[in-house]
């Protein structure tokens, strides 16, 4: 009787790594199967270079500004605050002259000061002892008020639209801040006021002296000229101030041409002593000094006036100022 075998069973060819791997051992296998100890993090100790030194448990080696006697940076500002207020300058000038508001305000204040004195001067019947600097600037009178707007404005705007919180995030030194808008906008301010002026001046001399001949000293032009720029300058650091204190445009631009056309309105109607008082040192009575230069009126003189109202604009700005450190935007 035939004895049953069982069916023989295929054969494969034995498992094998994959080419260029060696074949595991028994140790290694254990190696994979029990988890690998770390030593304590005390007993690891760093390799020392030739020359080169750690310090002792438990403290740092001093940085490079504390070895030469200099106080650790606090803030997280690194570069120095010199540095960092130069960026923050940049920034400032890339947004005072990308914004619309700035170009339009730039536009109508230069066409007063430049088409509306050439149209006077050409207008004028002028007589031979006339000023031809003060009547070709008398455009500037009401440029005063565009430069003091945009002065609002630029602060202003970053309040409504939200931008404050970007800038005051991305350099979180509101004072420097501060500082570095009214930097930025007095300079852009005293330039285009200078070019402008200075062009009106001179070609308004020109349609006078082929008229009446020359009639005005050039130091008295220097004045007119130079110190006109000036004021455009302050009165927007004024309005700039007004904007960062008040946080709103329409409320600051309401309180500004207050500040400055109703004591030239008022003055008539107080008592004599008091309105002369009010229209002496207000900031119209400033700029028409600035302009003609004429002392009969009382008052200040042309350079006492000018600083007078840099007193008012500083004062606006350190109210502004204080706020915008203690109150949150």
């Amino acid at each position: 009787m035939a004895q049953n075998t069982p069916p023989p069973m295929p054969q494969g060819p034995p498992h094998l790594p994959p080419q260029g791997q060696p074949a595991p051992t028994h140790q290694h296998m254990q190696a994979q199967q029990e988890p690998v100890r770390q030593p304590p993090a005390q007993h690891i100790q760093a390799q020392q270079l030739p020359g080169q030194q750690f310090p002792p448990p438990g403290q740092q080696f001093p940085s490079p500004g504390q070895q030469a006697g200099r106080p650790a940076h606090v803030g997280g500002h690194i570069g120095g605050g010199n540095a960092g207020f130069g960026r923050v300058l940049l920034s400032e000038w890339t947004k005072i002259r990308t914004v619309r508001s700035t170009v339009w305000t730039l536009i109508v204040m230069v066409a007063l000061i430049l088409g509306l004195g050439l149209l006077i001067a050409g207008l004028a019947n002028p007589k031979p002892k006339d000023d031809y600097v003060s009547i070709s600037l008398i455009g500037v009178i009401i440029a005063q008020l565009a430069a003091a707007t945009l002065g609002v404005l630029t602060i202003s705007a970053e309040y409504t639209t939200g931008m404050i919180r970007t800038t005051l995030t991305a350099y979180p030194r509101r004072i420097q801040v501060l500082v570095a808008k009214g930097v930025v906008f007095a300079g852009l301010m005293f330039v285009v006021g200078l070019v402008t002026i200075g062009l009106t001046a001179v070609l308004g001399k020109a349609m006078f002296t082929s008229r009446i001949g020359d009639s005005t000293a050039e130091v008295e032009m220097f004045r007119s000229v130079v110190g006109s720029s000036l004021y455009l300058a302050v009165i927007g650091l004024f309005g700039l101030g007004l904007g960062v204190l008040l946080r709103h445009s329409a409320g600051a631009i309401t309180a500004l041409m207050g500040a400055i056309l109703l004591p030239m309105i008022i003055g008539p109607f107080l008592p004599q002593s008091v309105g002369e008082k009010v229209m002496q040192y207000s900031p119209m009575f400033a700029l028409g000094k600035l302009i003609g230069g004429g002392d009969g009126d009382g008052g200040p003189g042309p350079w006492p006036s000018l600083l007078l109202i840099a007193v008012y604009a500083a004062i606006v700005l350190i109210a502004g100022g204080i706020r915008l450190r203690s109150r949150d935007v």
